[in-house]
C-alpha cells in the first residue's frame, strides 16, 4: 500500500464526511496505517497539512505504549496462555 495513494483517496473522500464525523474518520484511518507498519514520520510527511491526521497522529504519539503490548496476540489473548 502506498502512503501517497492512500493521502489522495484520503483527500477525495473528506470532501464528503460530515464535519462531525472526520476525527473519527481520520483516527480510524491513523489506525489502520499504524497497523500495517506505518510509522508516524511516514504518516505525517504524506499528510502533510491535514488537521484531522495531525490530530489522530499526536494521540497515537501519545498513547503508542496501548499498541506496543508485547504479551498478547492480535486477537488480544495472553500468549503465555497458549
Amino acid at each position: 500500500m502506498s502512503l501517497s495513494i492512500v493521502s489522495e483517496v484520503w483527500e477525495a473522500l473528506r470532501q464528503h464526511i460530515q464535519m462531525a464525523d472526520k476525527s473519527d474518520a481520520a483516527d480510524a484511518l491513523v489506525n489502520l496505517l499504524i497497523d500495517n507498519g506505518f510509522d508516524a514520520d511516514e504518516i505525517k510527511e504524506n499528510f502533510r497539512g491535514d488537521k484531522d491526521i495531525s490530530t489522530a497522529l499526536s494521540y497515537f504519539s501519545e498513547n503508542e505504549d496501548l499498541y506496543e503490548d508485547d504479551e498478547f496476540d492480535e486477537n488480544g489473548y495472553d500468549e503465555d496462555e497458549w
